[in-house]
């Protein structure tokens, strides 16, 4: 039965051609020269510079190769010459292509339904062309892992959704819409672990969250809290009334909820020292110590201040909310939480999730005085153009 509905679900997001296609550029941060392409399922048709080419079956391989700012395009039989636009275009809804480069080696990713391969002086830049919802759901799933409760993916796929449309338009001078890294939101391709991720998609197709003033909000999310998120404020240097600091018992006991390190107490003064901290010459050692019973912006020494994020950023630390104490030589670091702690915690929404709460509950908790409507009821001023034309 649980086949039967995602077959279903496959066949209300794929209508033979792509009813809301976003372009996704892969392995930007490699520079990748060269690739091999292999259809794993369905059918494809091979496209230089718009003219049809070839028809490619399941098994069939594809050689693109960088040579004179032109792809060179070969098969296991036939050299198909130079293109200056290449486009593996999906015939059918189980059209399912695998990427691998191979200048430089990187690990072969699955993608859903088109590719688009343009040639540069350096490089060549991949792009998925793929449904909003199929994308969707390989971002959910490399950004939360395929073992979670479907209100939870629901919470997830939001969030995701509005990221993505705020950010449609990020990457648009550079030949698509989004990046596959963090930049904009982690995407390995098909999501492939889960059934329920694709459901939960669907189920809330179009939602999103908004602010008050009906503008489409920075959807944070972090892996865990330790137990109270930050406000904006803390971490940007502007505010958003939607997030603010909240408690958050949910992500307490979690796998991520604690972390400890330890580094030089030497080093740590000379750091604060380095950072304006001249307090730390005339202070006690015993009392150059870092304790939050809650998440603090500044950690402060007499009239001398540093802020708790760039602690975070220098040190590499899992998170800003920690205590640090003096043990001989050393600085004991107590941590609690993992990311920038802003927005929604996703093992805190997990746990919510596992305590039968609504994925609306779920984002009213972690963010304040927001609306969960329809992306297409937002006025036109809110969205970028790129978004109107879906």
């Amino acid at each position: 039965m649980k086949q039967l509905i995602t077959v279903f679900l496959m066949a209300m997001v794929w209508t033979g051609t792509l009813a809301q296609p976003v372009e996704v550029g892969l392995y930007q941060e490699q520079l990748v020269r060269a690739a091999v392409v292999y259809c794993s399922s369905g059918h494809y048709q091979l496209l230089l510079d718009g003219e049809v080419v070839l028809r490619m079956e399941n098994g069939d391989i594809l050689y693109l190769t960088l040579e004179d700012e032109l792809i060179k395009v070969l098969d296991a039989e036939n050299d198909f010459g130079y293109a200056g636009h290449v486009e593996l275009r999906s015939l059918s809804t189980e059209s399912v292509f695998r990427l691998r480069p191979i200048q430089p080696e990187l690990e072969s990713r699955v993608y859903d339904d088109n590719l688009l391969v343009l040639p540069g002086d350096r490089y060549i830049t991949l792009v998925n062309q793929v449904d909003l919802d199929k994308y969707l759901a390989g971002v959910v799933e490399a950004e939360a892992g395929p073992n979670a409760e479907k209100e939870f993916y629901k919470a997830q796929s939001v969030l995701c959704r509005t990221y993505a449309l705020k950010q449609m338009e990020r990457h648009i001078n550079e030949g698509f819409s989004l990046c596959d890294g963090t930049h904009c939101q982690a995407y390995k391709g098909k999501s492939t672990g889960n059934p329920e991720i694709l459901e939960a998609i669907v189920e809330t197709s179009a939602m999103v969250v908004a602010d008050y003033n009906f503008k489409l909000i920075t959807a944070a999310y972090h892996s865990n809290s330790g137990g109270q998120t930050q406000r904006a404020s803390d971490v940007w240097l502007s505010d958003e009334n939607y997030l603010q600091s909240v408690v958050d018992p949910y992500s307490l006991h979690q796998p991520h909820a604690k972390w400890k390190d330890t580094i030089s107490f030497k080093e740590w003064k000379a750091y604060l020292l380095k950072n304006g901290m001249k307090s730390v010459t005339r202070i006690p050692d015993e009392i150059i110590y870092v304790e939050q019973m809650r998440r603090k912006k500044y950690f402060i020494l007499d009239s001398d201040s540093i802020r708790m994020t760039k602690i975070r950023a220098d040190w590499g630390f899992k998170s800003s909310f920690f205590d640090m104490f003096p043990d001989g030589d050393s600085v004991l670091v107590w941590g609690k939480g993992y990311g920038h702690g802003l927005g929604m915690s996703q093992e805190g929404a997990m746990k919510m999730a596992r305590d039968d709460f609504s994925y609306q509950d779920i984002l009213q908790f972690y963010f304040h005085e927001i609306r969960l409507m329809d992306y297409r009821d937002l006025p036109h001023s809110s969205l970028p153009q790129s978004v109107l034309d879906l």
